[in-house]
């Protein structure tokens, strides 16, 4: 009978090392979520990352000897090759049972490196959102398809975080039996908001956007509704710009640019929100979803990716299609019509049933044990075949 991760994981250490190309948004916030779980069921000289430089602030309560960087200057081929040179040294020096690569250009780069190595470390990858389910030319869909189809094999597993990306898996050709579903979560416990409130006093409704500020997120589309709805929303936009730099927009009077803020001064923000909007035009999960239910605030979402299976329309927040503008004047005119905190407390409550991130750590541990008694049980059987063909030889 199979044993239980934590009773295999006391036998011996098991070690993590972590890598990712960028963390800022999303990433980072399942890697903060997910640290302490793992620290303390690993120990903390078990758990490593390979993060860049400029972006190492956004793992704060990782301590600098679990963490490598490397240098970059936004996504290039250099960068990619520190991230390359930087995971070998922290995997010489680590020595991990097992590497778990997040996101496409870390997955990319360090699979067929790994692969390479004939006593390397188990592999486990997380796509965060397969590239070629975004939106992009043919040329590009084709090709990144059939780079995962190919790379598929060099994982030992693939951990998709939501359904929609487990079934965009399937379709894409990958074989199941590489996947595992494991829906993202956080902590119950809700980080404190600032000491002092936010300013934020208006007779209006108060929308709040928090995340990049590139198309996938949709930003520009929440401008475009913003200024058709002055009269009725007051819209703070927490973020920037990661993958690519943000093209001069104007805007209007009801929104403001609040750039990237640390985690108190966004609770501190949602805690005076009435309403959360995620204009993404395609999300592998959203983790902001799960932070604005916690806070117990309604969603309005386009009806895109992973959304429709954690904002409930008409329960929890409102979803709209397609992804335009107008659809999203209209959810927000929808939206306003609705009792907003009876939909946030029924998110709060949505949040507490399904999205606990000990579930996730469980499962992720789980997966971290499988590979490595799977690991164990090949090699035993390895050493009994040549054990038998010395006997017979």
């Amino acid at each position: 009978m199979f044993s239980s991760p934590t009773q295999s994981a006391a036998r011996q250490p098991l070690k993590v090392l972590h890598v990712a190309e960028t963390i800022r948004g999303g990433i980072a916030s399942y890697l903060n979520e997910l640290h302490p779980r793992q620290q303390a069921s690993f120990g903390a000289d078990n758990v490593h990352y390979v993060v860049p430089s400029d972006h190492r602030h956004d793992l704060p309560a990782v301590d600098e000897s679990q963490i490598t960087t490397f240098e970059r200057s936004g996504r290039s081929i250099s960068g990619l090759f520190q991230m390359l040179r930087a995971s070998m040294q922290a995997l010489d020096a680590l020595k991990p049972d097992v590497v778990h690569l997040h996101s496409s250009f870390a997955g990319l780069v360090l699979r067929p490196a790994l692969a390479a190595r004939s006593e390397g470390p188990r592999v486990v990858y997380c796509p965060h959102g397969w590239a070629f389910a975004r939106e992009t030319g043919r040329l590009s869909h084709l090709a990144t398809k059939a780079a995962e189809k190919l790379l598929a094999r060099t994982s030992d597993r693939i951990i998709c975080i939501s359904g929609d990306e487990f079934n965009e898996a399937v379709r894409a050709g990958i074989p199941a039996d590489r996947l595992t579903l494991v829906h993202n979560g956080i902590s119950r416990s809700r980080p404190s908001p600032a000491a002092v409130a936010a300013d934020w006093t208006t007779k209006k409704a108060k929308v709040l956007f928090i995340g990049r500020l590139d198309r996938q997120k949709g930003y520009d589309l929440l401008i475009e509704a913003a200024r058709s709805l002055e009269d009725v929303l007051d819209v703070r936009i927490v973020g920037a710009s990661v993958v690519s730099k943000l093209e001069a927009v104007t805007v209007p009077a009801n929104v403001s640019l609040l750039g990237w803020l640390d985690r108190q001064q966004i609770e501190t923000h949602l805690e005076a929100a009435d309403l959360v909007v995620i204009p993404s035009r395609w999300e592998a999960f959203g983790l902001v979803a799960l932070e604005a239910m916690r806070a117990a605030k309604p969603i309005l979402a386009f009806h895109s990716g992973a959304l429709p299976e954690i904002v409930v329309d008409g329960v929890t927040g409102v979803l709209c299609q397609p992804v335009a503008v107008q659809p999203l004047i209209d959810g927000f005119r929808r939206a306003l019509d609705l009792d907003l905190k009876v939909l946030g407390q029924r998110g709060y409550d949505r949040f507490k049933q399904f999205y606990d991130v000990q579930k996730t750590h469980r499962q992720l541990q789980q997966v971290y044990v499988e590979l490595l008694e799977d690991n164990k049980i090949r090699f035993e059987e390895t050493a009994k075949l040549q054990s038998d063909l010395s006997k017979h030889f």
